[in-house]
């Protein structure tokens, strides 16, 4: 399609102007946002129908100043660094950071804007012309521009009675040759082409949140999950660029060798409103990204330990004895999962009363230890008149529609089902009173909650979901929300939590469906995977894509859900699901049971060494998860997000950081014996095990991998908290003190920080928290409290001692080591490979407290 821009405006906070193509007149708006950013929306002047907003995904936004100025027929805005290029005919935009090409819209000429029209108005389409784009494209719009009525798929019929609302559009990435994101597919981290000579997809990468019975790895097809949004990156910077619609959508990567990354996108409807970060940094771009949709939840403390969990632990004594197990075993765990079976009859918010009988002193049983419980509950509502929640339901008609406004039947675990329509307020504002105490009976303070099913799945709709043409909240298709529909249910649940506390306790729920936003409201896994070595190796770029797009609280069913691992695999995934964000073990009701101790020795001890390993690391954990929280730093992290000036870590995508301090490379197959660890320059490392100083060669290194043991290493120049005292649960660790792990950089210097709360209450929005820098520079150790955290500030019994440091890297032994008031301290070494490692017993010290560590005699690597 041919578009001119007919005018252009500038006021302070919008640059607005019209397009018109093919007869057809369009509004536009560019909105010039704080932290190198851009909003770009394009509207229809007459509209037969309204465009859906996807309004539930924004939540901040700041404009900026700019300037402006016309030069070589092109409208030039600068803002910072930063460069706004407009083109008017052809209409097309692109991004320069310093100078330098970082982004562009409509370079190659695919925009195309289908609007609602009348069946005696649907014109013929315009063939574009050779060389403008390619015979594909032609076909695409040709077809699209005919295809007004009704259509059929696998016998199911969608009557589109609005007929087509396509929208497509190209962005180029110019000198980038890796793109990431647009979770969620199962799929490498640096996206694969689908269009080009290099093509390794024959198909767009889909995003429509599905219900997938046993996905393909390796595949571009769609999952649970969709955020379009996309990073590139190239040395020196990176761009992320997002389309807010929650409508089905494609996407066309192609490398070029120029090079760059062409990338055409394409929605069945909905509306253009896109976000451009310019960032440069990756950084930058996550906290632009997460400060726009929202900034991930600080979880409760519990929410970052070990999770069991089975589809089912089938009545109260099978539940209380696997509690029991972990405690004979003397296996930490934190939370207990109940999946469907505990229900009556499959109606959420009930419980069988056959086989769980007495769910309060249950869950109460578990909170004398510390531990919390979580059942599952769905958004398909059984079709019951006897059944409470249907009823009301039905009665304040808040369930989605049918065309001719009948309320939509469908099937799912109950039999007959139907679905609320969280687009209603009235529907988001009945599900969260839901969880209350007086109507979720049964119900505790320490039972949390687990929302499946919610992509939607439709046993009898198409493609396992909902028919496109039905109608939510103001008459809107379910075409244009569908991705939306799971972080909605995700939010009212959320609501729902704090509503029954009153505000007062963060709550805690898990979610298979997400969208752009999903991150304000819990945390999300990868969905049904199975027990095969590559599906614990997929686990890691999938959850990389997911970090990216702000769901930085994530995970993978450890185990897989489907198929019965042995224990050599499970044993495997244990060890590296303890180093991800979201640490569950899951698995389907046809499988054998697969708790920890059911395998016997060697097995068991090794299940609770990795298992012990997470609770050691909890304090560096929550405080990651705190940076997340104020950032949208994720958690698990890329290699090049570290390393962003090397190369070669661009495409990597078995191994990660977790955090900065950590890298983590998996055992992915089996009977491996040893495996190949890249280990940048730019850094040196120490084995997290031995704190042995490693010795790569151009940048590799070969680690004997028995297995006990799992590649993991310390990056020099960081510093860990730790809590090494092993309890029953997180909730009993709180008092326990701290180990402070500090690996020196090839300097003598060190850096890291800790963040200290309650723990579950939202009391740190009001100053009630720790947030500390510890550094090692000069020859001292020190911590310094952070901006915003003062001793004043902290009313929470938290701030416990530290009972030991421990001082990796050094190259010969101290000669004394003395605290501020210059008293001796008492401490140990020990030689490790070429180095020594030094540690300080009782320094005397609390971790909210300010302090500084004299160390004398010692020398460079």
């Amino acid at each position: 399609m041919d578009w001119t821009m007919k005018s252009i405006q500038y006021a302070p906070n919008a640059i607005t102007g019209q397009v018109d193509s093919l007869g057809d007149e369009f509004s536009f708006e560019f909105n010039i946002l704080a932290g190198n950013n851009v909003r770009f929306r394009l509207h229809e002047k007459t509209l037969l129908h309204p465009r859906y907003e996807a309004k539930f995904s924004i939540e901040t936004l700041e404009t900026a100043v700019y300037d402006h100025q016309k030069k070589d027929g092109l409208e030039i805005v600068t803002f910072g660094s930063s460069e706004l290029l407009i083109a008017y005919a052809p209409f097309s935009f692109e991004f320069k950071v310093n100078g330098k090409s970082q982004i562009a819209f409509n370079k190659n000429g695919y925009f195309y804007y289908e609007p609602y029209r009348a069946e005696s108005k649907i014109p013929e389409f315009a063939v574009v012309k050779e060389g403008e784009a390619d015979e594909k494209l032609n076909e695409i719009k040709t077809k699209i521009g005919k295809d007004l009525g009704s259509e059929s798929f696998g016998g199911k019929t969608d009557s589109k009675p609005r007929g087509a609302s396509s929208i497509g559009f190209d962005i180029t990435f110019p000198n980038s040759k890796h793109v990431f994101g647009i979770p969620e597919h199962a799929t490498s981290y640096s996206l694969k082409s689908t269009r080009g000579s290099g093509a390794e997809y024959t198909e767009p990468y889909r995003l429509y949140n599905l219900d997938v019975f046993e996905y393909e790895l390796d595949n571009p097809m769609a999952l649970y999950g969709a955020v379009p949004f996309m990073l590139s990156h190239k040395v020196g910077s990176s761009a992320g660029f997002l389309w807010l619609n929650s409508a089905e959508m494609w996407i066309d990567v192609e490398k070029s060798t120029d090079p760059s990354v062409k990338t055409h996108w394409m929605a069945e409807s909905g509306m253009v409103d896109l976000f451009f970060f310019l960032g440069p940094t990756q950084n930058g771009i996550f906290n632009s990204f997460t400060k726009i949709t929202g900034r991930p939840q600080l979880p409760q403390q519990f929410a970052t330990t070990y999770h069991q969990c089975r589809w089912n632990y089938n009545t109260e004594e099978d539940a209380l004895e696997v509690d029991s197990n972990f405690d004979l075993y003397d296996i930490p765990y934190d939370v207990l999962w109940l999946d469907i079976e505990h229900t009556d009859g499959k109606r959420y918010f009930t419980w069988d009363k056959v086989k769980f009988p007495h769910p309060k002193e249950m869950q109460n049983k578990l909170a004398n230890k510390g531990r919390k419980m979580i059942t599952i509950i769905d958004p398909h509502i059984k079709k019951d008149d006897n059944y409470h929640v249907s009823k009301k339901a039905k009665e304040l008609d808040i369930f989605v529609k049918n065309t001719d406004g009948s309320t939509f039947d469908g099937h799912c675990w109950p039999g007959d089902s139907n679905w609320i329509d969280y687009t209603n307020p009235k529907g988001r504002e009945y599900w969260a009173e839901q969880f209350l105490y007086k109507n979720y009976e049964g119900s505790t303070p320490s039972l949390y909650t687990w929302n499946d099913m919610n992509e939607p799945s439709v046993f009898t709709g198409p493609e396992v979901t909902m028919p496109k043409d039905l109608l939510h909240y103001e008459n809107v298709e379910h075409r244009d929300i569908h991705n939306t529909y799971g972080m909605l249910q995700h939010r009212s649940t959320f609501e729902g939590h704090l509503k029954r506390s009153d505000n007062k306790d963060r709550p805690f729920i898990l979610s298979r469906a997400f969208f752009v936003g999903t991150q304000r409201y819990g945390a999300i896994w990868t969905g049904d995977n199975t027990g095969e070595w590559e599906h614990l190796s997929m686990s890691i770029p999938m959850l990389l894509s997911v970090s990216i797009a702000g769901i930085t609280f994530c995970g993978a069913d450890v185990g897989g859900f489907f198929l019965n691992p042995d224990a050599e695999l499970l044993v495997r995934w244990y060890q590296l699901g303890a180093l991800q964000p979201f640490f569950r073990a899951h698995a389907h009701i046809d499988t054998k049971r697969r708790e920890p101790w059911l395998f016997g020795e060697p097995y068991t001890s090794l299940f609770r060494e990795a298992v012990i390993r997470r609770y050691k690391l909890l304090p560096y954990i929550y405080t990651l998860f705190s940076e997340a929280h104020l950032t949208g730093n994720p958690v698990m992290r890329s290699m090049m997000q570290e390393f962003p000036d090397n190369e070669l870590t661009f495409g990597m995508d078995d191994q990660y950081m977790f955090g900065q301090a950590l890298l983590v490379k998996p055992v992915s197959k089996a009977g491996q014996k040893s495996v190949e660890v890249f280990l940048p320059q730019e850094s040196i490392w120490y084995d997290y095990d031995t704190f042995e100083l490693a010795k790569p060669k151009a940048n590799l290194i070969e680690v004997e991998t028995p297995l006990d043991k799992i590649p993991v290493f310390m990056r020099g120049g960081c510093i860990i908290p730790r809590k090494d005292r092993q309890r029953r649960s997180s909730q009993l660790m709180k008092k326990d003190p701290y180990t402070i792990i500090v690996a020196l950089d090839s300097r003598l210097n060190a850096s890291g920080s800790i963040y200290v709360d309650d723990g579950s209450s939202f009391e740190y929005q009001s100053g009630d928290y720790i947030n500390s820098k510890f550094e090692f520079k000069d020859n001292t150790l020190s911590a310094k409290h952070l901006p915003l955290s003062t001793p004043m500030d902290v009313k929470g019994d938290f701030n416990v001692k530290i009972e030991r440091i421990v001082i990796v890297g050094y190259s010969n032994e101290p000669a004394a080591i003395k605290n501020s008031n210059g008293k001796d301290l008492f401490f140990g070494t020990k030689k490790v490979g070429d180095c020594f490692t030094v540690t300080i017993k009782n320094p005397e010290v609390l971790i909210g407290d300010e302090w500084s560590i004299k160390f004398k005699g010692n020398s460079k690597l």
